[in-house]
């Protein structure tokens, strides 16, 4: 059985290699959904409070999270699949799979974050 080693004096089998290399791919193409899942976000969330509260301005904290969660669940979907595939790569011998995952997990946060601050600060 051929054996290479990876970071760390790790001893892979080689056949390990390919799966490795595709993880690490599918975590930097799940990237590319961002753009989709945050225009599915903005409408789902934007129906939501359009059908459960046609006030403006002062909106009501369960308003907010009800409208709110599954528009962040559905905007998050790139990042958590990001951070997967990144850990599987770093799993089968490719280390820099943490880079599309700490991308992903990134962006993710940053979603989250500036939405709790438009809530926050109005």
């Amino acid at each position: 059985m051929s054996t290479h080693t990876v970071g760390h004096n790790e001893a892979r089998p080689a056949n390990e290699r390919p799966q490795a290399d595709v993880a690490y791919r599918r975590a930097w193409w799940s990237l590319v959904l961002y753009p989709v899942t945050l225009g599915a976000s903005l409408m789902i969330g934007g129906g939501l409070f359009a059908l459960l509260d046609n006030r403006v301005g002062d909106i009501p904290v369960w308003v907010y999270l009800v409208a709110v969660t599954p528009a962040l669940l559905v905007a998050a979907i790139p990042g958590v699949l990001a951070v997967i595939q990144g850990r599987k790569a770093i799993e089968l011998g490719r280390p820099d799979g943490r880079v599309p995952a700490v991308a992903g997990a990134a962006v993710g946060a940053a979603f989250v974050v500036i939405d709790l601050l438009m809530f926050i600060l109005g």
